[in-house]
């Protein structure tokens, strides 16, 4: 006679064993490349915020592969454990797969049942760590890395999302870029245009002048927030001549630019040369960035390709009429006409008629604002955005069923 099974000596499949940790032990772990002040950080930081709202039984963690940052404060003002590596050491010595086991351990321990990858080296290697750790949903964030050009960082990109079990992009342009460039499957790709935090922008933000800022009174002032660096080239020094030729045609118009780079100093001495040096402020990073908008006038942008922009749907929740480049991500957020101007991308001459249309129709720019408001409030809200990520975690439906109000 055969002996009978108990349940004990019943073991599930490796999937199955996988499926039962996911159900039982909500936690998302987010790997990020470093918590400095930039987009994909603080869009980390929204989407926590309202995670950890709609969604209270669900746990989160972030890892951060490159130390600290201002994000990682805010992110730790949440609730939220925030663990921080240093591997730049294995990086010197290009030992990068034993950096991926750094990851992989941690994520052992953790257990984790969805493992999201947000930027470059995130995906590369914490994709990897999460699929040999065995975490059952692998999400890899595609924010752009189109400035990144080599064969070897693309073919290493390729292969690093090879293990995500869906890739998110931040627009249909990217997800377009990413099926031409790296061959990624319609399947595997999700297309979810970045969110904002509508509370936090707009309306009862205790505005910072451009007067207080240097500007001289008497200028509209058009504000640009982003880096300043050489690699990820926001082209702010398109914007810069933008505005002379505004100016020489008698528009009174300025610019404030949040963000900081080595091209800062190139910059500055560009505007001094065009004789609008008076009239082009550069901050440096700000934490204060909605009470900067809130001040400002209108909004513009340069990148000739910007996989999507999560700082013109902030400054259109702040009640600005944005104008943009005529390409890219940043182009599915603006309807002409009616949230912004779009122009041919590098083209000085048609960003300087924008400009000047909305300096010289101050109602104009007044219904833009209202009507970016309102597009912003209703297309890329961060209370839908969550409820779709939840959806590719698998994780449940939200505890309350109700939007934040």
């Amino acid at each position: 006679m055969s002996m009978p099974v108990t349940p004990r000596s019943i073991r599930l499949p490796a999937s199955a064993r996988r499926r039962k940790q996911h159900n039982a032990c909500p936690l998302v772990v987010h790997a990020i490349d470093e918590l400095k002040v930039g987009g994909a950080q603080s869009h980390l930081a929204t989407v926590l915020a309202e995670s950890l709202r709609a969604f209270p039984d669900v746990r989160h963690r972030v890892i951060s592969l490159f130390g600290d940052g201002p994000i990682g404060c805010r992110i730790r003002e949440l609730g939220v454990d925030v663990e921080l590596l240093d591997l730049r050491p294995h990086f010197a010595r290009g030992r990068f797969v034993a950096a991926a086991g750094e990851l992989r351990e941690r994520f052992r321990r953790l257990r984790p049942g969805v493992v999201e990858a947000h930027l470059t080296w995130s995906r590369l290697l914490g994709l990897f760590a999460a699929w040999r750790a065995g975490v059952p949903v692998r999400i890899g964030f595609e924010q752009g890395d189109i400035y990144l050009r080599s064969w070897k960082f693309r073919a290493a990109n390729y292969v690093g999302q090879v293990f995500a079990r869906r890739i998110v992009a931040c627009s249909q342009a990217l997800a377009d870029w990413d099926r031409r460039v790296y061959g990624f499957s319609a399947r595997r790709l999700v297309v979810m245009p970045n969110c904002v935090e509508p509370s936090r922008l707009g309306p009862g933000v205790e505005a910072v002048s451009p007067e207080s800022l240097g500007l001289p009174e008497g200028n509209l002032a058009f504000v640009a927030v982003g880096t300043l660096g050489r690699g990820v080239d926001k082209r702010t020094d398109v914007l810069v001549r933008g505005i002379a030729a505004a100016r020489a045609r008698g528009a009174a118009v300025g610019l404030i630019v949040c963000g900081d780079g080595e091209r800062r100093g190139e910059l500055e001495a560009l505007a001094d040369s065009l004789e609008v040096g008076a009239f082009v402020r550069f901050l440096g990073t700000r934490d204060d960035v909605p009470r900067v908008l809130a001040g400002c006038g209108a909004f513009c942008h340069a990148a000739p390709f910007e996989p999507f922009g999560i700082a013109c749907i902030e400054a259109m929740a702040s009640g600005l009429p944005v104008v943009v480049p005529d390409s890219g991500g940043i182009r599915e957020a603006v309807e002409p006409g009616v949230t912004g101007l779009v122009y041919p991308p590098l083209d000085v001459a048609r960003l300087a008629d924008a400009m000047q249309a909305l300096h010289d129709d101050p109602a104009l720019r007044g219904s833009m604002g209202r009507a970016a408001r309102r597009a912003a409030v209703s297309q890329f809200s961060v209370e839908d955005y969550v409820r779709k990520l939840h959806d590719l975690y698998g994780l449940g439906e939200p505890r309350s069923g109700e939007a934040a109000p």
